[in-house]
């Protein structure tokens, strides 16, 4: 991890002071930064490299125009059903944090479990369920409040919401291990303990950044219907697919926050 981190920073031009991680369709989101540099992850030395389509591997370092905020993008994320140890999928907050990031933005694709929602939604994320199971029968506690989330950060993700005239969704996360889809009948147990979105990823991330004291905003871009909410058969074409068609907006959003963030 040393070795890692002194290359990224021997090598980047600046230090960012937040870290975005892009989810599935948010690749796009680069092209709005100014003075833009890519240091592959391939090409660090004892780091390790995406292997799921959608997630390039690659951080991208750059400035936001309006405000010249320095920002780090990871376009590309680890997850446990890679066959990573549980402290590897979340390195890339590590990353973020020994290059002095005191905030992260973390977004991803998931499946929405709320029937009134429509695919296309973006969801801040307010609380967390691990429904991995992993070593435990039980399900945990819910997570949630101020010392996983920031406030003030989901304070501003929802007026740039209202501004773009975009639903303002809040809710619930579970991770599951993956890399399968959920059955039906896990669909209607998280449904009961009201989960309104599902993925596979985010959960260590976010974990790990309260371990650090960083602050945290989870946007969730929902792809399509969990399976059992709607007849379509679910594929992982259709979630690229669909984080694809979105990410104009949702690249929108996250490129407001950070214009309204240089204070955070």
């Amino acid at each position: 991890m040393n070795q890692a981190i002194n290359y990224i920073k021997q090598n980047a031009a600046y230090a960012p002071t937040i870290g975005v991680v892009l989810g599935s369709g948010l690749h796009g989101l680069a092209s709005s930064l100014v003075d833009t540099q890519i240091i592959k992850y391939s090409d660090i030395p004892g780091f390790i490299n995406t292997s799921v389509k959608g997630h390039a591997g690659e951080f991208i370092l750059g400035r936001v125009e309006e405000n010249n905020l320095p920002v780090i993008f990871a376009n590309g994320r680890f997850h446990y059903y890679e066959g990573l140890d549980y402290n590897k999928v979340h390195i890339l907050v590590d990353v973020f944090n020994n290059l002095g990031c005191k905030s992260i933005i973390t977004t991803n694709s998931s499946g929405c479990l709320e029937p009134s929602w429509v695919p296309g939604d973006l969801m801040i994320i307010d609380s967390h369920i691990d429904m991995t199971f992993r070593g435990s029968a039980q399900i945990p506690d819910k997570k949630t409040g101020d010392e996983y989330y920031s406030a003030e950060l989901e304070g501003i993700a929802k007026k740039c919401m209202n501004t773009l005239d975009l639903p303002i969704r809040k809710g619930t996360y579970g991770w599951t291990l993956g890399p399968t889809y959920e059955t039906p009948a896990e669909i209607k147990l998280m449904q009961s303990i009201n989960i309104s979105a599902v993925g596979m990823s985010t959960v260590p991330e976010i974990e790990r950044a309260h371990e650090l004291n960083m602050n945290l905003l989870g946007v969730a871009c929902l792809t399509n219907y969990a399976v059992g909410i709607s007849e379509n058969l679910l594929t992982h074409e259709e979630v690229v697919s669909q984080a694809n068609k979105t990410s104009k907006i949702f690249s929108e959003l996250i490129l407001q926050i950070l214009k309204e963030s240089h204070r955070i």
